[in-house]
């Protein structure tokens, strides 16, 4: 038997090794969040169909506008270049990645967003990019949280503008208050850990808790400059989000002048941030059935309205996503054929 050298693949990048799954206390907290969400989101079910049935609803999908949704799906495709550019910027301080590079990101990350409960798409992202292109989590965490603080921020001032057009309602009046209390805190709490005079505090840490903070700090790069920017660009996202839920209800036959529609977006938005299951069924519901029947319109109609946006739209990135993150999965596991 021969004794020659042994030829050995190189090393394959660990980024294109998909996120492991969690383990031990983190699976029972993962499991314990999926049922609280399960448990949640059928509740809010019960309460959209209260005064209406399914019957009322199929008929309605079933007569869908193709033209409306065609609209819709090209208004939701430019939302997510927007979202991919956005957060392109907000990486910078950590590093310069490509459009593909974050794009491939995002949207994994979205539709993981829409099939595990909690929002655990999120980190499903940060472990991607951290992996795949040798940054820390941490930063990445904290690129993504000013992300969603921006989104909220202006979620919040289109429910308030929107409020003035809408019939009194104190469920309201309580969603735009705490809504506006969590963002603006969160705003508040990011901008002060940005800050020079932070790092007074951050010596008296321990090391670990330094790096980390130090890591999280490179994904806040944004609260030092292009804040205004980031913003700016957040409200055409929105506009282009609103013009795809716009789209939509007019193919299931509820039309709304802008002002009404301002009110959806502030609602139908902060419903996701409730526990639900994947692909926020049943708070979903609810949040349109509540917020088009101010404006007249039945339940069957919004019931119809946020089923149609979450097989269409959000069903779209979702299929994309994974797909992607098949892809990657199944590059990560072809053997080296040097």
């Amino acid at each position: 038997m021969s004794n020659g050298p042994k030829t050995t693949a190189p090393s394959r990048d660990p980024a294109t090794k998909p996120p492991t799954p969690p383990t031990g206390n983190a699976a029972g907290r993962t499991w314990l969040q999926g049922l609280a969400g399960l448990t949640v989101g059928l509740v809010f079910l019960w309460l959209a169909f209260r005064s209406t049935s399914w019957q009322q609803v199929q008929p309605i999908l079933e007569d869908i506008h193709s033209g409306w949704l065609a609209i819709a799906l090209v208004a939701y495709g430019l939302d997510l270049c927007l979202r991919i550019k956005r957060w392109q910027g907000l990486l910078v301080g950590i590093k310069r990645l490509s459009f593909k590079s974050v794009g491939q990101a995002l949207l994994i990350g979205y539709a993981m967003n829409n099939v595990l409960p909690a929002r655990l798409g999120e980190l499903v992202r940060a472990n991607f990019t951290g992996s795949r292109h040798g940054l820390s989590r941490t930063g990445v965490v904290a690129s993504i949280a000013v992300e969603r603080v921006l989104d909220g921020l202006i979620v919040v001032a289109c429910l308030v503008i929107g409020r003035l057009f809408v019939a009194e309602s104190g469920t309201l009046d309580q969603l735009m208050a705490a809504g506006g209390i969590l963002f603006l805190s969160l705003l508040g709490t990011l901008w002060a850990i940005s800050r020079s005079a932070f790092n007074a505090l951050l010596r008296r840490m321990p090391k670990a808790a330094q790096q980390k903070l130090h890591s999280f700090r490179q994904g806040l790069s944004v609260m030092q400059g292009g804040l205004g920017q980031a913003l700016a660009l957040s409200a055409l996202i929105w506009l282009l989000e609103g013009t795809a839920l716009w789209a939509m209800l007019n193919a299931v036959g509820v039309y709304l002048g802008w002002q009404q529609m301002l009110s959806v977006i502030g609602v139908v938005s902060l419903s996701t941030l409730l526990p639900s299951p994947p692909g926020f069924v049943g708070t979903y519901q609810y949040a349109f059935v509540l917020i088009i029947g101010l404006m007249g319109y039945t339940a069957a109609q919004g019931i119809a309205a946020a089923t149609a946006t979450q097989l269409f739209l959000l069903g779209s990135v979702t299929l994309c996503g994974l797909s992607l993150y098949t892809y990657t999965h199944i590059a990560a596991e072809k053997p080296y054929d040097g």
